[in-house]
């Protein structure tokens, strides 16, 4: 069995899909410094997350669940270095499913790896992952369901809002376990990130490429709306899982919408000073349960949201139309450009033929 197993659980949106890249980006180079990411890649790691959390109806392909977890545990149990799985869904398991999946690691010495954000940037952002599977909820009403504790709101992916954004009570759901958890300062630039959380695992933070991972951007206010208002046109078609993630998140929203310039918006006002209040709540529980890369005090957002957000106010149907001709237009010449690929690889094979 593996030396010291980290699991990095979460949470969304507080640069997970940064780390996940850079580390797959460099497999090769942790194994090297005995360092093993089991699988052969993100989605083994998230299939055991829904085996774990016992919900294989979120994989298009079901099958492919269960045992998950156990087919990692087996290669980490032929390694004798450290390894790491990393998913943030991982975050909303409950306290026997957390302690249940951590029992099949035998003697290892078991981490668990908590990125974290202040709430006035976790609640816009999950607003849109949420909107990136299928969510019709909009800004405000996804703000006042955040505001309606404890369970609020339900995510199209399977989750509560809290499940995972409740810090102290996911520390608590894995405080059998060693937990860590790594604060991610305002402003800060993705290098901050990954030399807290390499700080965590041990090893040299120093040799990767840190500029090749894409990160999990997000959407203006304009484009937001858009997207929102495509999922409620879309009813039943283009189901969750299936052809959704591949032609909505990830060729719209992730390749045409992020893309574009548009407004910010933010929390303002009373939701606002709700997420500062609920933040310095967290904190004050936090001290003392779990440990600490970085400050505690970096979770507490900004007394003032910033001077230019949108907040509550609505994005006008005029400019909601643009971003939709501006969409189209960018879907149409893709879809061009890959018909043309498509027909000179024919050609080729042909001519071999």
């Amino acid at each position: 069995m593996a030396r010291r197993v980290f699991l990095h659980v979460g949470t969304t949106k507080s640069g997970t899909t940064f780390l996940q890249r850079v580390l797959w980006g460099h497999r090769t180079q942790l194994l090297e410094s005995g360092l093993l990411l089991p699988g052969t890649g993100g989605p083994d790691h998230y299939a055991a997350a829904l085996d774990v959390r016992e919900e294989p109806y979120r994989l298009a392909d079901p099958d492919l669940v269960p045992g998950a977890w156990g087919r990692l545990v087996d290669q980490i149990r032929d390694w004798s270095g450290d390894a790491l799985v990393s998913h943030e869904l991982w975050a909303p398991a409950t306290a026997e499913q957390a302690t249940r999946a951590t029992s099949l690691l035998g003697d290892a010495e078991v981490h668990v790896v908590v990125t974290a954000r202040d709430l006035a940037r976790q609640v816009p952002s999950e607003w849109q992952e949420h909107l990136k599977h299928r969510s019709t909820v909009s800004f405000p009403e996804f703000v006042a369901q955040v505001r309606s504790e404890p369970r609020g709101p339900f995510s199209p992916n399977g989750y509560y809002f809290w499940d995972e954004q409740d810090l102290p009570s996911l520390a608590s759901r894995w405080s059998h376990t060693s937990v860590h958890l790594v604060t991610v300062p305002r402003g800060a630039g993705p290098d901050v990130l990954w030399s807290r959380f390499t700080g965590v695992l041990g090893i040299d933070a120093s040799g990767f490429d840190l500029e090749a991972a894409r990160t999990n951007t997000g959407l203006g206010a304009e484009q937001a709306e858009l997207l929102r208002r495509l999922n409620n046109a879309l009813g039943d078609r283009l189901p969750l899982p299936g052809p959704y993630t591949q032609m909505v998140k990830t060729l719209l929203a992730n390749n045409v919408l992020n893309t574009r310039p548009g407004s910010s918006f933010a929390l303002t006002g009373e939701d606002h000073a709700y997420a500062v209040d609920k933040a310095r709540a967290m904190v004050a529980e936090l001290e003392g349960l779990c440990d600490v890369v970085g400050d505690l005090g970096e979770l507490i957002p900004a007394d003032e949201p910033p001077a230019d957000a949108l907040g509550d106010a609505a994005v006008s149907a005029d400019a909601v139309l643009g971003e939709s001709v501006e969409a189209l237009v960018e879907v149409l010449e893709r879809l061009a450009t890959e018909r043309t690929r498509n027909r000179r690889l024919r050609a080729r094979i042909a001519d071999k033929g």
